[in-house]
């Protein structure tokens, strides 16, 4: 009996849930469109500042003894020569994006093979001038090996002694998938944790406080109804809309992933290749997360007096559990500490960046989700406590 009464609660809350155009769009079809979007705008914005740099090299050779390397420097196709009377300004206008100073003397320092310096001037908070510093940098190392080649072919020596050591690298996974996974291992934790918590917060409050300042919550508990049913219904209403919400949210991620194929070079591309076992589990962290969070949401709402008042006992949560997942934000999932599986949604985001690197400890793994359950038994008994309370419910 109280099984459907609970399936009757649950669907009338899901009815009442979607009947509200404005909260699907902003829980389903926004998150599914925003990352799409946002991945686009940085492809694009990437892809135009690199060909910018690439293909509008200017920069400003001063040199007084008509160097070798200025010839060098000059004869490269990509670089635009341009004069200056004050390269010092011009790099911060933005008029040059470096400048390079050679010794009035430097061919002759050369000839007689000794070290000499040469000054770059470039603007550190420009992130073109930087790049472009990158590329005259490697332009100015093929100058100086082409230097050292032919003193050493000047002495019969063979240039192979600049050689030593070649480096073969072999990669333990295809060069896209690494990077996808460690792209997918910094944003995947603080997805799932953020939209755990947000995910479940507008059906929580409307169903608890929304319903208080409506009148609607006084006449359902006249019904048939006991108060425990209502509870599991409107709890399970809020986790399904929760995980709807973070299933559309990791959608559009993946989908936006995909549009950021090559942004960062010719020869990168971002790939997923993970196993149906990691996809499961992931899937089940998120799940039990979003439990727990909706349980704890609900409680809250229901103690509060109004929607407003709500929100605002809720609304610190999505900060509480941003600081605690950037705190491991930049860990090696290969290298994390015991003590961080102990630590309340720290350790959720580090059982996913493990489960997304291949590694699958089983003690890290039970005692994650053994927090979990402790986490959901605990917002739960707590729903259930306030639900109990006269004073809670008719807190008007």
């Amino acid at each position: 009996m109280k099984n459907n009464i609970t399936k009757i609660v649950y669907k009338k809350e899901i009815a009442d849930i979607f009947r509200d155009k404005k909260s699907v769009i902003t829980s389903l079809l926004i998150p599914l469109l925003i990352f799409p979007i946002l991945f686009t705008v940085i492809n694009y914005s990437i892809s135009k500042s690199t060909k910018q740099v690439e293909n509008n090299l200017k920069i400003s050779i001063i040199d007084e003894g008509n160097s070798s390397l200025a010839s060098f420097l000059k004869a490269q196709g990509n670089l635009k020569i341009i004069d200056t009377k004050n390269a010092e300004n011009d790099v911060k206008s933005g008029k040059l994006l470096l400048a390079v100073k050679i010794p009035s003397n430097y061919d002759e320092v050369l000839k007689k093979e000794n070290p000499t310096d040469i000054e770059i001037i470039y603007d550190n908070s420009s992130q073109s001038s930087t790049s472009a510093l990158a590329i005259v940098k490697s332009v100015i190392d093929q100058y100086s090996k082409g230097v050292v080649s032919q003193r050493l072919i000047k002495r019969n020596i063979n240039t192979d002694i600049l050689n030593p050591v070649v480096v073969k690298e072999t990669t333990l996974q295809k060069q896209s998938d690494g990077f996808g996974k460690m792209l997918l291992s910094l944003m995947l934790p603080l997805l799932i944790v953020l939209y755990s918590v947000a995910g479940p917060m507008a059906p929580a409050i409307d169903l608890g406080a929304g319903e208080k300042e409506r009148g609607t919550l006084e006449p359902l508990l006249t019904t048939k109804a006991d108060r425990l049913s209502l509870l599991w219904g409107k709890f399970f209403a809020i986790t399904t809309m929760g995980i709807l919400t973070t299933i559309a949210t990791l959608i559009g991620m993946f989908i936006g992933m995909g549009q950021m194929k090559n942004s960062f070079g010719n020869n990168t591309s971002i790939g997923i290749n993970i196993s149906t076992t990691t996809i499961l589990l992931i899937g089940a962290v998120a799940v039990l997360t979003t439990m727990a969070f909706g349980a704890l949401e609900l409680s809250i709402s229901i103690f509060a007096r109004s929607f407003k008042e709500a929100q605002t006992y809720i609304s610190p949560l999505t900060i509480v559990a941003m600081v605690l997942v950037y705190a491991t934000y930049m860990l090696d999932a290969k290298n994390i500490e015991m003590f961080y599986f102990f630590i309340p949604l720290a350790n959720i985001s580090c059982i996913i960046k493990e489960f997304i690197g291949g590694i699958f400890n089983y003690t890290h793994i039970f005692i994650t989700f053994g927090w979990l359950a402790v986490y959901i038994l605990s917002s739960i008994l707590f729903a259930r406590y306030m639900f109990s309370r006269e004073d809670v419910i008719f807190r008007t």
